[in-house]
């Protein structure tokens, strides 16, 4: 044999071999991948008129304004069914370790999707499940639903206008104007806003003790979401400032000043500021004391939670 055909034998061996190992890499046939690494995979029935990889597309343009656009990956898919009642997130993973999420919306309501779908992708951005074993409810949960409800929102208005030139089919174009539509009706919903003259501190401050004890008062979580949408508005780049949320072992119940300056000691500098203004815009000022503590020293000084059933985590009634 001529080693003209030695060198071809050998580069179809190795092309071949390429081949294989893209396959093992590839995603389960059905799966949506985002640009940044979201795997989704939409499953089961009760989707009505919806095909589902529609529903996996439009999934995934929720996963892209969140996560992929601001260079993020999730270690495991997101596997996606439907059912009636409250959209939720599950603590409890699926066999292969897939995340599981359930939504309520069906046929082709796609700006109902976005929003609950926004607000699930959130609590898993958010680690939601770091306290999943504590005792009783936690007491910052309330702030994980409100910015989750904001993410939701954000999700909307920002695929609103990404759809008027860059829809994922140029059919979904003439969408645009429903999402925003769905957002606006949303945001502008009377119980959303301060009451008159009251400012958002003294607001906080008389709710702090309720939302403590259930974090699912949708009416004051959609409080809060209203005052931090601008702020995700204005620089979408923190939504990855989530990833550091959740990560102290006290933050289940430490008073809300301590929760957020855990969560600011986590969050790399960048973020640091941005954490701030969200802790201003609540009326809590800055929080310097932990401005320069490292992670790993703030993490050390708190009791370890005490551990408890699994449970669920749900973002409560959402609109039809």
């Amino acid at each position: 044999m001529d080693e003209n055909r030695i060198v071809a034998r050998l580069i179809l061996v190795f092309a071949m071999l390429i081949g294989i190992a893209a396959l093992s890499r590839a995603p389960a046939a059905g799966a949506a991948e985002a640009p940044g690494g979201v795997t989704i995979l939409v499953e089961g029935e009760g989707w009505g008129s919806a095909d589902r990889e529609e529903i996996e597309t439009l999934l995934r343009a929720v996963a892209d304004e969140l996560i992929s656009r601001r260079g993020g990956v999730l270690d495991q898919p997101i596997l996606v069914t439907h059912a009636p009642g409250s959209p939720v997130t599950l603590y409890e993973r699926g066999g292969a370790g897939e995340y599981q999420i359930r939504l309520s919306a069906r046929n082709r309501s796609w700006a109902q999707y976005a929003y609950q779908f926004g607000h699930e992708l959130c609590h898993i951005m958010s680690n939601f499940a770091g306290a999943a074993g504590v005792a009783g409810r936690k007491r910052n949960q309330w702030f994980e639903e409100a910015v989750c409800e904001a993410a939701g929102l954000y999700a909307l208005r920002s695929m609103a206008t990404r759809w008027q030139t860059d829809a994922p089919y140029s059919a979904w174009k003439d969408y645009a104007a429903a999402l925003r539509g769905y957002a606006d009706r949303l945001v502008a919903e009377p119980h959303r806003r301060l009451p008159g003259g009251v400012s958002a501190g003294r607001w906080l401050h008389a709710k702090l003790d309720v939302l403590a004890g259930d974090p699912y008062r949708r009416d004051d979580n959609e409080v809060v979401a209203n005052l931090l949408l601008p702020l995700f508005e204005r620089a979408p780049e923190h939504w990855a400032a989530l990833r550091y949320l959740n990560l102290h072992p006290a933050d289940a119940t430490v008073d809300l000043s301590q929760y957020l300056r855990h969560w600011r000691s986590n969050a790399p500098r960048e973020h640091r500021q941005f954490i701030d203004e969200v802790a201003g815009e609540l009326g809590l000022g800055g929080l310097p004391d932990l401005r320069d503590v490292q992670p790993s020293t703030a993490i050390a000084a708190a009791d370890p939670p005490r551990p408890a059933g699994v449970q669920a985590g749900s973002a409560g009634p959402l609109p039809q």
